[in-house]
């Protein structure tokens, strides 16, 4: 692996409140050995040098929530609320193939790349083939993003299709065989950026009681952690009061020991004072999704509750199927904006809180504090260098306000995953991006042709 030195960067760390200095950064065999002020002492002509004059040296940013291969499902259903949509997006499971997951799941790492995430968390739970989830971890190895591959269960719901409910013993299989696959190439490759979860995927309206007591057992057994999406709707809690009058999802989940330091609950947007007491207590970390909540219209998720009471939020885009994009930049500055109006109080959250959001909270909500979200030596090199010398980010008054009010996906120069450059100048490194869109219009093409011969 090169050795790399990244010199003349204004660096934000993420690693105390609030700091940026002008320095660099030294990276060998994957880690950052070295970040500090002004000049590296000395280089040997072994490093390749890179002058980010002009940018931002910060970590990768961590979606700690999506759906990869939804990009393929861009715009089309508009203006309906969740369960409505939720119907609509699982009845895709009877049209979808292995090779959908595939092309769909690359151009979404191609477009989270490009929008400087260097960590993804993709829940996955449509799994009519056994391949589907095989191919979505390919996809994901290929593009050399580090990810945890969240494999959800659902075995019950009135919207979901018979071909992705499964009982304990298939889903349970499946995630071995995915667990020993990987285990398998790191052996190959003497290194993973994969690491696996899993989880009922929406409870309660498409897993059993049962179901939800075998997951806990098979997660501890393995020594894995636990993806949900967690209150998202009112229609959700209302479910839960009426078929098993509990006050509110989380209060549900509780009493079978799905809250814990492992387990990230997506959305939360609907929870009690007491249910957020519960987050903090159980070390519960949540992924705040603004845009697909506004997109759905879910409601403002309690973020700014959330934080006063010390629970760890992070940040993700949910799938493309209801944000319409991946870009996360976009995310944060939705995130900031949104507590904002909904408080009437624009001094409510700010930009630092967010910015710690999308990278150390997101981080550490996967289980990967000690891998990356800062930048500080011993810390894999999960970096991104963003431009702040365009038109519509000079000059530089409050760089943290600037990079969550005023950057953009596409100012994004540079990303670097375990030391290994994704994109340099904006252009990929390890395939070429007109490639991947043309196979992912292809599959898109297929996907709907087969969506549209099916029975309603």
């Amino acid at each position: 692996m090169s050795q790399l030195v990244v010199t003349n960067a204004l660096i934000v760390p993420m690693t105390e409140k609030p700091r940026s200095f002008t320095g660099h950064a030294r990276i060998r065999d994957g880690f950052v050995v070295e970040a500090g002020e002004g000049a590296p002492k000395e280089t040997t002509k072994d490093e390749q040098k890179i002058d980010a004059t002009g940018c931002v040296l910060m970590p990768g940013l961590v979606n700690a929530h999506t759906h990869l291969y939804q990009v393929l499902l861009r715009a089309v259903w508009e203006d309906l609320p969740l369960l409505p949509w939720l119907k609509r997006i699982y009845g895709v499971a009877r049209a979808l193939r292995p090779e959908h997951l595939y092309a769909g799941s690359l151009l979404g790492c191609v477009e989270a790349i490009k929008s400087g995430v260097t960590t993804v968390c993709e829940h996955n739970f449509l799994n009519p083939h056994p391949g589907c989830a095989k191919e979505t971890v390919r996809a994901i190895r290929e593009s050399g993003l580090r990810a945890v591959f969240a494999r959800t269960i659902m075995d019950s719901g009135e919207v979901v299709p018979e071909c992705v409910k499964e009982s304990p013993e298939q889903a349970f299989r499946q995630i071995d065989e995915l667990i020993a696959g990987e285990r398998k190439n790191w052996e190959l490759q003497g290194t993973s950026r994969l690491a696996f979860r899993t989880g009922p995927n929406t409870p309660p309206i498409n897993t059993t009681p049962e179901l939800l007591g075998e997951i806990v057992r098979f997660a501890r057994d393995r020594g894995i952690g636990i993806s949900a999406h967690v209150a998202e709707s009112r229609s959700v809690v209302e479910y839960v009061r009426e078929r098993h009058r509990k006050d509110g999802v989380v209060v549900f989940l509780q009493d079978f020991g799905i809250p814990g330091p492992e387990s990230i609950f997506a959305h939360c947007v609907h929870l009690s004072a007491a249910e957020i007491a519960i987050l903090e207590a159980t070390g519960t970390s949540v992924s705040h999704n603004p845009v697909s909540n506004m997109m759905l219209g879910d409601g403002v998720a309690p973020v700014v509750e959330m934080l006063r009471a010390g629970v760890n939020v992070a940040l993700g885009t949910d799938g493309a199927a209801s944000n319409h994009s991946q870009d996360f930049f976009e995310t944060m500055k939705a995130a900031s904006l949104l507590q904002k109006v909904h408080h009437q109080d624009a001094g409510i959250i700010d930009p630092y809180s967010v910015l710690t959001m999308a990278t150390a909270g997101g981080a550490r909500a996967l289980g990967l504090s000690s891998v990356c979200g800062t930048v500080e030596a011993g810390k894999r090199a999960d970096l991104i260098l963003v431009r702040v010398d365009t038109a519509h980010t000079q000059p530089v008054n409050d760089v943290f306000s600037q990079l969550v009010h005023c950057v953009k996906a596409s100012d994004v120069d540079t990303v670097i995953v375990g030391g290994e450059v994704l994109m340099r100048n904006r252009r990929l490194t390890k395939f070429e991006e007109r490639q991947v869109i043309e196979e992912a219009k292809k599959a898109n093409v297929d996907l709907m042709q087969r969506l549209g011969s099916l029975s309603p």
